[in-house]
């Protein structure tokens, strides 16, 4: 167990001020950290961060086993040094920086089966796979502090419990149903896994990459910009969450899958045009303030999960074009659709990046 230091001498290093009005309980704070296995300097270096409880988070989810920093990984591990450290920035973790990110028992688990990847699908995959990982698990991580912060860290604080209790009771649930959590996000990519491997899919001619036939839809919120401008902060997150909430229904349901969120715009592909065509009308129909949406289809690149080409750039240059609470789709989806719907005409549009002038229709219901 790491040395614990006394009162004095957190005095003197300027973690504790007896004569502060929470001094009890920020002694009682630190020590559960020393407790939980915390050194001085480790205690110290996060104090000057402000982040005390972000330590005891790391100390009561860390497995057991020795730490390594990054440098001392990547020398005695065995592995290439370089490639140790391009998959680290892969997975979006800092090398070097204010916040301490030590290279734990599980976390060196991780880098060898990336860096083992390498010998199989190749070093760009490899990272690829890396940078996909890495920004799907910030956007989780971030997601999951930031309703629990709201949800429950911050009406206990102003409940009257005190932070060093609030610290205690969150780094105990984390080590408590850390893994149940991960064993549910285990479970949901298992069954996505199994969802993208009926796909139909190609491959360009140089065999570089997955190639698909799909339709593209990139939906956005009319006037948010202006909206935020006179808004409040409560108002610009209840737009965007009702708007991600129902392009994930409204996608989810029909078949389709939402490819990325970003604020107030969402792109989302379907296997087939007449599903995508209902699924951008009841965009449009449901939502509480004006939406407009692209429709493209053709050929598309699939590049770690995400899609690109000239079909994706398409459907993005048709809803900027589009009029607001609107769908416009290219002719290739009025040609799959077919009879399912109905297709108004709309003047040729000269769409930047497309030499022609390009046709398209605005999509209506038949009925």
């Amino acid at each position: 167990m790491a040395r614990a230091a006394d009162e004095t001498e957190l005095e003197r290093l300027g973690l504790y001020d007896p004569s502060a009005p929470d001094a009890e309980d920020r002694l009682r704070l630190l020590a559960r950290l020393f407790e939980l296995g915390a050194s001085v300097e480790e205690v110290v270096q996060a104090s000057r961060l402000a982040g005390l409880g972000s330590l005891s988070l790391d100390l009561s989810i860390r497995p057991p086993g020795e730490t390594y920093s990054l440098d001392d990984f990547a020398r005695t591990s065995g592995l290439d040094p370089v490639l140790v450290g391009q998959m680290w920035l892969a997975l979006g973790l800092p090398a070097s920086g204010a916040i301490p990110l030590e290279v734990t028992p599980d976390a060196a688990a991780a880098l060898r089966l990336l860096v083992g990847m390498v010998s199989m699908v190749g070093e760009d995959s490899a990272l690829g796979v890396a940078r996909v990982i890495g920004s799907s698990a910030a956007r989780l991580a971030e997601s999951v502090t930031d309703a629990l912060r709201i949800g429950i860290e911050v009406p206990s604080l102003e409940g009257g419990t005190t932070y060093s209790q609030v610290v205690e009771d969150y780094s105990t649930s984390g080590r408590e149903l850390l893994p149940m959590f991960l064993d549910a996000v285990n479970a949901v990519f298992r069954r996505h896994l199994v969802l993208v491997s009926y796909q139909m899919w190609s491959t360009d001619e140089d065999r570089a990459a997955v190639t698909r036939e799909l339709t593209v839809g990139f939906a956005d919120v009319v006037g948010s910009t202006e909206a935020v401008r006179a808004g409040s902060v409560a108002e610009l997150a209840y737009m965007v969450r009702r708007f991600e909430e129902q392009v994930w229904d409204v996608v989810t349901r029909a078949g389709g899958r939402v490819v990325k969120l970003i604020g107030d715009e969402a792109m989302f592909v379907a296997e087939e045009a007449a599903p995508a065509c209902g699924m951008a009308l009841d965009l449009v129909e449901r939502s509480p303030y004006p939406v407009r949406v692209g429709l493209a289809r053709g050929a598309v690149v699939g590049l770690f999960g995400d899609y690109y080409g000239e079909t994706v750039n398409l459907a993005a240059r048709l809803v900027a074009v589009a009029d607001p609470s609107s769908a416009l789709v290219s002719d290739g989806v009025r040609r799959a659709a077919a009879d399912a719907f109905r297709f108004e005409p709309e003047p040729v549009h000269t769409l930047k990046g497309f030499g022609e002038p390009v046709r398209t229709h605005r999509l209506h219901r038949r009925s």
